[in-house]
Order: structure tokens, then sequence, then C-alpha cells
């Protein structure tokens, strides 16, 4: 059941245009990312074969300081079953929040195959997919790779201009300026999103967005 918020906005899609006026953009990169072929040795280090059968996860979301009822502000789910995706991106084998790849491998990674199994097609490799949730490919914005200290990969997009789509728990794509943050272990595992709108407060949670989720696996 769709419940409307306000004239012109509804719960099931909400598109808000955030105007942060007076904000710097946070365009400028954190020093230390790396280049392509470092992220592709750290990706072939990534296990090929699933190991896990479940997985839990705890999120938390502020959006515009909404009341939990009309988009709920914590998500709780323990021994969730994992249906691994090796060779492909798949939506069922995706985070909570942004429907970001929950596990990266050497197949999946740059694969050539397409949603319609044509070279015309929308790519299935998770890294574009994983790219394409966080910033708009052909903008003025970039993605940067970290290497994880513990093994794997940190991506970070700094003040991009994008309409972040929410897909849980209620669908909602909002127009702002984003920094975003997502970390996969030494496996290929993801094990956090984070996104927030530049102007984060959580003194004045009505004039920000900003959400992260933690994923274990058993």
């Amino acid at each position: 059941m769709r419940r409307k918020l306000t004239g012109v906005l509804l719960l099931g899609f909400v598109f808000l245009l955030v105007f942060l006026t007076g904000c710097s953009d946070h365009k400028s990169p954190m020093k230390g990312y790396i280049t392509d072929d470092e992220i592709s040795q750290i990706v072939s280090k990534f296990a090929t074969e699933t190991k896990f059968t479940k997985y839990s996860y705890e999120g938390n979301l502020n959006y515009f300081g909404y009341a939990d009822e009309l988009v709920p502000q914590t998500v709780s789910k323990r021994n969730v079953d994992f249906v691994d995706s090796l060779e492909e991106y798949s939506d069922k084998c995706s985070s909570y929040y942004l429907r970001l790849p929950l596990h990266i491998t050497v197949e999946n990674w740059n694969t050539n195959k397409t949603v319609s199994g044509t070279a015309d097609g929308l790519s299935l490799s998770t890294r574009y997919q994983l790219e394409a949730k966080i910033y708009r490919p052909k903008g003025y914005d970039s993605v940067y790779y970290y290497a994880r200290e513990d093994g794997g990969l940190i991506l970070r997009a700094f003040g991009v201009n994008k309409a972040l789509t929410i897909k849980r728990p209620s669908d909602i794509t909002c127009r702002g300026k984003w920094d975003i943050e997502i970390e996969y272990d030494a496996n290929g595992y993801l094990v956090r999103e984070y996104f927030s709108t530049i102007n984060k407060s959580e003194k004045n949670k009505s004039s920000c967005c900003y959400g992260e989720a933690k994923y274990t696996y058993a």
C-alpha cells in the first residue's frame, strides 16, 4: 500500500531534489587510491567458490527525519539464505539498501554477459553494476578504489551528484550530492555500505539523508 507523504511525494517512490546551498562539493578524493592494475590484482585473489549459505545484516537509515512508520530507520536480519552469483551480477545477491553485489569474483567482475544476452544489452558485470549504483558513469564524477588494510577493496565517491536509489525499505530515489563508501573483505564479500548527503547532520536530521549497513556471513 502506498501512503501519501505530501501533496507530491509518495512513499513507494520518492523523488526529492535536495538543495545543498552553501556546502562544499567534497569532490577531492582521499589520497591513496589505486590503479586499475592494482584493482585487478586484488580481485584476482577473491574467492571463486561459494563458502557461505547464510548471511546477516544490520542497518540504519535517516531519510530527512521521516518517522519510522513511513521510512523504517533500522533493520536487523539474521540467517538469511545466501544465494551466491559467481558469474554475473544478480539482484538476488545484492545489498539491502543500494543493491550492491554481495560477492565479487574474478568471473563476475568483468563478465561480457548482458541482460538481453546481446552485446547491446545492459552489462551484468559486477563492476559495471556496482559503479552505476554509486555514480553516473557518463557524468563528471568518479569512483575511487583503495586497498583495504586487511585485504579487499574500499570504494569511495566524493560529492557525487546523483539520483541515488535506496531500494529498501521503501524504494526511494533521492537526488543530492553524496559521499559513499563501500567495503569488500579479502574474499570479495561485501561487509559495509555507507552513504550520506554531504550536509549530514545528526543534530538536524530533517535536512539530510544517510544510511549504513554491515554484513556478516556463515
